[in-house]
């Protein structure tokens, strides 16, 4: 059930909760939750002229405290006080706060696994909550302004809050079928010919791979929906012959806008579409373009504006965006640079460590969001909704994709509850260091618990020198990712799997070929997830509520029946793994019981587990995705015995429209029953080939059984097992 608190006199709303709801949800007080917590203080306060609402709240059963999305540190979110506010922090050390994305929603669970609930803090301007920081078992809230509103969520499973949070804030968006392929990235690469030479180099080494990306540096002087005419000149030749070798690209867009006279863009927005200073001109920073003004993505209109740009590059072949800076990250601005420079006239050496913290306190980098600097077009102060700006511009173009019944790919750095709606999130700046691999384990854990299905991280790491041992660790944790992309910064060793000669190449293009032998499970899982609200990647707890997976960070679940437990640190040669059931590993085929388990762990070798009881469909890997051109699905049993009962599934689209809505696709259910195999169709609406269908059957004894058969569209099959 969800539950409505109001504290104070809120005035802003964020758009996550559906409207649907936004006013139909029928109001509590929090006297009802006398079980859960009790509130002890609800007012407004002031602090340096400046009006704050506080809430503190009580609890009394120890209890752990997951979700809040993008956060660095535990997975466990007690005992530390989290600040949302939307801002470029690009170095993600563990105390790291505020980062790109607010998400203020937590699940709270009880240490004895009695008592759960979800609980949504919407407010979209500066919010602070403090986590039982004084270890005295109490929440505090601290919003700038003056109230919010809160939805409380109380089922009997994280499973079902979840369900309830994505029926509050939004169904996950489907994302392209081609997203679940392999996507290379560069900051950046420079030019058409270095762009092709990159797709030659990896269908000639038969790497397989579905998308690269250009970052800024395809734009003239960085300008958004501009080309570098030098570096780019025939970009649409480029693009046809990347899409006649299956690739798929993926280009940057920023929000600013740089002020330059007879800039298209420039001219179009400007005095009409921008944000405001609160003189009522256009408010101008700097950012990669030098001087520019950002649109107002609050506004319909602005939105509508910015889409048909978009729409222009979708024109050219670009087949997708991912949307940085839209925090909105600004280096500087004309007030800041004033600031400095009154601060510098009397600065000397003599001022020791006091000329660092001078020097740091400069636009983004000294971590000023410019809320109060801003007005939006309709008069709300930016510090006010600042949190849901890169929401907004992802929804711009998503809105008019949606319209052409286009599957959008739109990744977005900045990101607010309801992104799920329109797009899909990486985690930022990450950097190469082993520490983020289990830093990323826990964000995109996180961010399935707070909604956002397709998620991923810059995998490699995107800051800092990569070294091939780290690399391969890396590769081999996102491959059982949602979103599957290497990526690297200008001034950094390249990346790419041929970068540290032939023996790791050839480990790393295993690691890939793995991702395209799974890609019918992925896809399968995926889709059914969108369907009935359930994230691909999740905690174990997720779905194996037991007292040890609430203490497990360093392992996951991929679907229902992959157990994922990468490897973060170096020259490790074992790990210890915990099982909630018999597993085999998918690598090395041996059986693992239930429990702890110690696992050998080379530097070929991933500890990732089929999980009893399950059945996974596979294919020979292809050098993109086209599932409409497989014709063998190989399934791969692992059961207990002959007598258990296993349940596998296969979903199929057509990859790229919103028709799976109205249920054009097909869902087959096998079954693998005591002495037959049984494929039931329980969807057929959409037509696909028949297929040669392999069964590869194996028991916790390693006594193998195998059968064959076609299938079709529909129908249904009974096979027994010889």
């Amino acid at each position: 059930m969800i539950y409505k608190l109001v504290y104070g006199e809120p005035d802003i709303e964020s758009s996550a909760v559906l409207s649907r709801f936004t006013n139909k949800i029928p109001l509590s007080k929090s006297d009802e939750f006398i079980s859960l917590f009790r509130d002890f203080q609800a007012q407004t306060e002031e602090y340096n002229g400046q009006v704050f609402f506080v809430l503190k709240r009580q609890y009394d059963s120890d209890g752990y405290f997951f979700g809040f999305g993008d956060k660095v540190g535990p997975l466990d979110r007690n005992g530390r006080k989290y600040t949302f506010w939307n801002t470029d922090n690009f170095t993600h050390h563990p105390s790291a706060d505020p980062l790109y994305k607010s998400f203020p929603f937590y699940i709270y669970v009880s240490k004895d696994l009695k008592t759960k609930y979800g609980c949504f803090t919407d407010f979209p301007g500066y919010l602070e909550i403090d986590v039982n920081s004084n270890n005295d078992n109490t929440l505090t809230f601290r919003s700038k302004g003056k109230g919010f509103v809160q939805y409380i969520i109380i089922e009997n499973s994280v499973r079902k809050i979840v369900e309830q949070y994505l029926k509050l804030t939004g169904k996950n968006i489907a994302f392209p079928v081609w997203a679940f392929g392999y996507q290379q990235s560069r900051w950046s690469y420079f030019s058409e010919k270095e762009v092709l030479d990159i797709a030659r180099k990896f269908r000639a080494k038969k790497i397989p791979c579905d998308v690269i990306y250009l970052d800024i540096d395809y734009m003239e002087k960085y300008k958004v929906f501009t080309w570098n005419k030098k570096n780019f000149p025939n970009y649409k030749k480029m693009l046809e012959s990347l899409h006649k070798d299956g690739f798929k690209v993926v280009s940057i867009l920023d929000p600013g806008v740089r002020v330059e006279e007879g800039y298209f863009v420039f001219e179009e927005g400007k005095n009409k579409y921008f944000l405001k200073d609160p003189s009522g001109k256009d408010f101008e920073g700097a950012v990669w373009p030098g001087r520019v003004r950002f649109p107002d993505f609050l506004n319909k209109n602005v939105r509508n504006w910015w889409a048909k740009n978009a729409k222009k590059y979708l024109d050219d072949g670009v087949d997708g965006f991912w949307n940085d800076m839209n925090e909105i990250a600004i280096f500087a601005t004309e007030k800041d640079l004033q600031e400095a420079r009154e601060k510098l006239k009397e600065a000397k050496l003599e001022d020791g460590i006091n000329l660092a913290g001078l020097l740091g306190t400069i636009g983004e980098i000294g971590r000023r969001g410019h809320g109060d600097d801003i007005v939006h077009l309709d008069g709300t102060p930016h510090w006010k909704v600042k949190n849901v700006y890169g929401l907004n511009m992802v929804r711009a173009t998503s809105e008019m994709l949606q319209k052409e019944n286009k599957r959008p790919f739109l990744l977005t750095r900045s990101a607010y509850s309801g992104i799920q709606r329109f797009g899909g999130v990486w985690t930022g700046d990450n950097h190469s260091w082993w520490e983020h691999i289990l830093q990323e384990i826990v964000r995109l854990n996180s961010l399935s618990l707070a909604g956002v299905f397709y998620s991923g991280c810059d995998v490699g790491g995107f800051g800092g020198d990569v070294n091939a041992q780290l690399l391969i660790r890396f590769m081999q944790f996102g491959l059982f990712t949602p979103m599957f992309r290497n990526h690297s910064a200008i001034g950094t060793r390249r990346q790419e799997p041929w970068e540290f000669g032939p023996e790791t190449e050839s480990i790393l293009k295993e690691v890939i070929n793995w991702r395209y032998r799974l890609v019918p499970y992925i896809y399968t899982q995926y889709m059914i997830g969108v369907l009935k609200d359930k994230p691909l990647m999740r905690p174990l707890f997720y779905d194996f509520e037991q007292p040890e997976s609430f203490g497990i960070e360093d392992e996951y679940l991929f679907g229902d029946s992959i157990l994922v437990a990468p490897v973060y640190r170096p020259n490790v040669q074992k790990r210890v793994v915990w099982l909630p059931k018999t597993s085999i590993g998918i690598f090395d085929n041996k059986v693992y019981k239930k429990g702890w388990n110690v696992v050998d762990t080379p530097i070929e070798y991933i500890p990732a587990f089929q999980i009893v009881n399950s059945a996974i469909p596979t294919i020979e890997p292809t050098q993109y995705v086209d599932l409409s051109k497989v014709d063998k699905i190989v399934w791969k049993v692992f059961r207990t015995s002959e007598r258990a009962k296993v349940t596998g599934y296969l979903y199929e689209d057509d990859g790229s429209t919103f028709d799976y809505k109205k249920g054009v696709y097909n869902l087959k259910q096998v079954t693998v029953k005591e002495g037959y195999v049984e494929v039931k169709t329980l969807n057929s609406k959409y037509v696909t080939r028949e297929r040669e269908w392999k069964f590869e059957i194996l028991d916790s004894k390693g006594q193998m059984k195998k059968l064959s058969v076609v299938v079709g569209s529909d129908g249904e099959l009974k096979i027994p097992i010889q």
